[in-house]
Parts: C-alpha cells; structure tokens; sequence
C-alpha cells in the first residue's frame, strides 16, 4: 500500500507510513479504494453507499483539506456506452444546478485505474426516509418545512431543463444546522431527464422503457409516456402522502404491481389510511390533487405547488389560532408517581400493569385539572366562586361607614348561601337518582365490550368500547408510547398526543390513559369521543377521583355498565 501523504511504500501490516508516520487507512476486504488517493486530489476514507451503477465513498479533497463524496462508477459498467453516458449526464444534470437545497457537483474525472468518478458536496445528516422510520408522526408544519424546500429544488431544476424521474425519500438528504432546522438538499440525477438537451450521444432510455422506483413513479411514467416536469409533482405527492401518514398509498409486493395501481387505482384519502393522524382538510385536499391522474389536473409547476402549500399552512394556523372555549395546556403534564412500598413485591411486567391504576395516580391526575378549566355550567362551582368573591368584599369593606352599603353585601351573600345549599339538594338527590338507571344519558351501552382480535382493533367500533386481551398487551411499549404522549403534550401537540396515548391503551387499558384521552378529546371539542373516553376510565375505575371533575364536564352523572 502507498502511503496517501508521501507516496512511499507503507507494506500491507503495517498502520502508519515507515517514511512519515501518516496513520493508514487500510480497506475492508473486497474494496480497493478505501485508503488510496484518487487522481491526486481525493484520499477516500469510507464506503458510505453502494448501488446498481457504482459505490459512493466519503473523501477528503487534499489540497483544500475538505470532506467531500465521491460517487465511483463500477469497473463491470465501462463497456456498457448507455450507462456511462448515464453518468455523465448526471454530472452534467447536477453541474447545471445553482439552488441550495440541491446536490452541488464540485468535479468529475478519471480515476488511475480508469473508473470514472463524480465528486459531489458532502451532507451530513440523514435521508428522509430514516427520519420517517424514526420520528413518524411529524407535524403538519414540519412536513410543510421540508417539502417547501424540495419544491424549491424542483423549480431550480425544471428552470434548467433537468426532470429528476427518481424522486423519493431516499434520495432527500435533511441536515440540522444551527439556524436552519431541516435544511434539505436533493440528490441524485442518475436518472435525469435533460429536456433541452441536443447531445447526439446514445439513447439512455429505448422506447416504452420504464425507469425509476415503482412506489413513486407518476401514472405517466409507469406507462413509459413522454414525461414532464409534472411527473416530479406527482413523486412529490407521493412523498407528501407518506410523510402525513407513514404510509404509501399504494401498497404491492411487486414493482408492476405497484405500476397497475398507479395507473389504475384513485388513493385512499390519507385519513381514511390514518384516522388518528393530525392531517388538515387543506392538506389532505393538496395531496388528493397531486396523485392526481392526470397531469392536468396537478398543480401547474413547482412554485405553484409551494403557493398552494403555503396556503395549507396558512389556513391551518389560522385555524390553530382560532378562538376557542378557554383550556390550558398543561392539564395532562406528566404525573408523578408515589414510589412503591418496600414490601417486596415482584416487579415483573403482570405486577406493572396490576399496579399501573392506583388511588395515588387517580389524585395525581386529578390534581393536574386546574379548577379554570373552563366555565362550568350555571351551578355549585359559579355560586360557590360568587360566594367567595362577595364574602371577600364584604371583609374588606370596614364597618364604619357605609352601613347600608355593608348590610345589602351581607343580605346578598346570605341569599347566596341559600341559593347553594339548595342547589346541591336538587342536584346529587333529584339529578342523581334520576341518572342512575338503565336509560342514563352518558352510561356505557349495556351490551358488553368486543373483544379484539389478535390485538388489531375493529374499525367498527370505537376502540373505547373494546377489550384488549392480554396476549395482545405489552406493557413496557404502551409506557413509552404513553411517554411519547407526554412529549408531545409538552411539546401542545394535541394531535399527536393523542395517537400515542391511544396506541399506549391498545397495548395496555390503563384507565388513567382512558382520563387523559377524555381531556384531549375534550380539549379539541369532540365531545362525543370525549364523553367516551370518560366513561370508559369510570367503568374500570368506579371509585375514580376524577368522577366529580368529569360530570361537572359533562353535565350531569355518567354510570358506567360494569365490566362483562
């Protein structure tokens, strides 16, 4: 092996040059790059991809002493004219880019042995997909973030006569910079058509040839039509649909089943797909009309793409900021836990979930609901609150002067007192029996809850009303779902708060998650799933603390129907 810094011969054991003392870097078995120098200006310093057209190998440019990427076509592909002139439009695609969130080509040569290679900016970072694997769901602003910027890409390189034909996840780098969070750059235009282009070089693709990945591709370019720009919208839309949902829209085991159903098939719309996913009217609308069949029917052009997304996220935020019934947003703040007794009690997973609803954790999350909630219906909790703001008056209000104003104070906080008393009378003697019957307003339906089969939730049926068995639980995963709930309550990710804490309840029926989804719902004033959720944590926990605080929500008593 040669030494990358001076050139003399560093034998195949030894780690550092006998002349200078430079450290080596030696390759793995199988990869003769990794530790050499390549057309003197690049030492390669790791195999970071591999793929059908070559390998790409983390660099440093010597002169500059810069990392850079270097994209090596493979030795087995010289001979093959189609698919060098393929490389070398990929590099001549790139090199016409000038846009921050694309790829920046920095050279393109010929290696010593003759393979020819591209260097290319390096990234740091992941793609997009990893971030899909890892933090799905992502907020509807976030997703408007990245995609605004691909968008921005797009119209850069349709400016310049370059459709990409390959857009997907993968091939969208995202970096966390200080300033810029998911700062995004687009990669890879081994597949880029040059639309004006006038070389008299091969044909790259024959007639009808399909290329590019089946999951993303356009109907067009599932047919092996003449594409335009459009087709790099529909990738968008595809891209869009996926982020929203965590799903494609189509779903095959095969890439021409993939092609038929983009052909053939209209969408889903992505809140049929995820009905717990926080997804807009706007934004399901924009994605419908990107998947679009005919190109017609998309949006005209990138920018016009980014204006419609703007819109989306406009209306949204005018809709987050709507006025709405007065709620804090720490009502569900993470609840402290009392430590267990030391009385030796196993700490095996059935303990846990035996111990996970207890009178400790019913007061601890009673005590989180701040009493300003929201205004109560006209009753005990307003008059008892007028009660106070009076006697209060009145104290202050010295006995000097002022008789007559002082005695009408005290004859109103008297009446008061009366009015008070009365009132809980009528309401826990009348009010109670009269809900406490078989035709109570928000009992539980007597039939008895359905089972859940292998752990998959009926779709029929809200999942509320349904029992999980325990070979379906797991209760370490439904704490840190219930976790990630927390976060995101933190984080008044209302949306996303309460898909966790519903994928927590299906791995385990805890009733303070039963609580917790109530106030959500309530929060977002779906008082049906609301009065729901509530019920259900009352029927398995009948003695629950929050009993008072919940009726007082509702309006009036809720019997739950015992447990079958």
């Amino acid at each position: 092996m040669l030494c990358p810094s001076c050139g003399a011969d560093a034998q195949d054991s030894s780690r550092y040059c006998p002349a200078c003392g430079a450290t080596l870097v030696r390759a793995p078995e199988g990869d003769e790059y990794v530790g050499k120098t390549i057309a003197h200006k690049y030492r390669v310093e790791a195999l970071i991809g591999e793929g059908g057209m070559g390998r790409v190998f983390r660099a440093r440019q010597i002169a500059l002493d810069k990392v850079v990427v270097l994209k090596v076509l493979r030795h087995t592909l010289l001979s093959d004219e189609r698919t060098v002139a393929r490389f070398q439009r990929e590099a001549k695609a790139a090199s016409r880019l000038n846009h921050p969130n694309s790829i920046s080509v920095l050279d393109f040569g010929q290696a010593e042995d003759g393979a020819l290679f591209i260097a290319m900016e390096y990234v740091s970072g992941q793609d997009l997909h990893q971030i899909l694997s890892r933090e799905w769901p992502l907020a509807e602003s976030r997703v408007a973030r990245i995609v605004n910027q691909v968008l921005s890409a797009l119209s850069d390189a349709h400016g310049a006569g370059v459709i990409h034909r390959d857009l997907k996840p993968e091939n969208i780098m995202v970096e966390q910079r200080r300033n810029e969070p998911d700062f995004v750059k687009v990669l890879d235009f081994g597949i880029a058509k040059i639309t004006d282009s006038q070389d008299d070089g091969p044909a790259l693709t024959r007639a009808g040839f399909v290329c590019g990945t089946p999951e993303y591709m356009s109907p067009e370019q599932a047919r092996g039509a003449q594409l335009d720009h459009r087709s790099d919208l529909y990738a968008v839309g595809v891209i869009l649909y996926q982020l929203m949902t965590g799903l494609l829209p189509f779903e095959s085991d095969s890439a021409v089943g993939f092609a038929t159903k983009h052909l053939t098939e209209e969408p889903p719309a992505p809140t049929k797909r995820r009905p717990d996913a926080r997804i807009s009217p706007a934004m399901e609308r924009l994605i419908l009309r990107a998947l679009s069949k005919n190109p017609d029917d998309r949006p005209a052009n990138a920018e016009a793409f980014k204006a419609e997304l703007a819109a989306v996220d406009k209306e949204r935020r005018r809709a987050d900021a709507a006025p709405r019934r007065p709620q804090p947003s720490n009502v569900l703040a993470p609840l402290p836990r009392k430590a267990l007794a030391a009385s030796g009690q196993s700490h095996d997973a059935q303990d846990a979930s035996a111990r996970s609803w207890n009178d400790q954790t019913v007061e601890a999350t009673v005590r989180a609901l701040p009493d300003v909630l929201a205004p109560l219906p006209a009753g005990a909790a307003e008059m008892s609150a007028g009660r106070e703001r009076t006697d209060s008056m009145v104290a202050t209000n010295p006995g000097g002067g002022g008789g007559g104003l002082s005695l009408f104070f005290k004859a109103l906080t008297l009446m008061l007192v009366i009015g008070t008393v009365g009132f809980f009378v009528y309401y826990f003697y009348f009010m109670g029996n009269a809900n406490t019957g078989p035709d109570a307003p928000y009992a539980l339906p007597r039939n008895a809850p359905v089972p859940l089969t292998g752990g998959e939730p009926d779709p029929e049926r809200p999942l509320y009303e349904q029992e999980i068995p325990n070979t379906a639980r797991n209760v370490d995963r439904a704490r840190q779902r219930s976790l990630d709930g927390d976060r995101a309550l933190a984080a008044k990710d209302l949306g996303l708060a309460t898909s966790m804490y519903k994928e927590a309840f299906q791995l385990n029926p805890d009733p303070e998650l039963a609580l917790k989804l109530g106030e959500l719902y309530w929060q977002r004033e779906n008082l049906g799933e609301a009065r729901g959720w509530w019920t259900r944590h009352l029927r398995d926990a009948s003695d629950s603390k929050a009993r008072t605080y919940i009726e007082e929500r509702l309006g009036g008593p809720v019997v739950a129907a015992p447990e079958p």
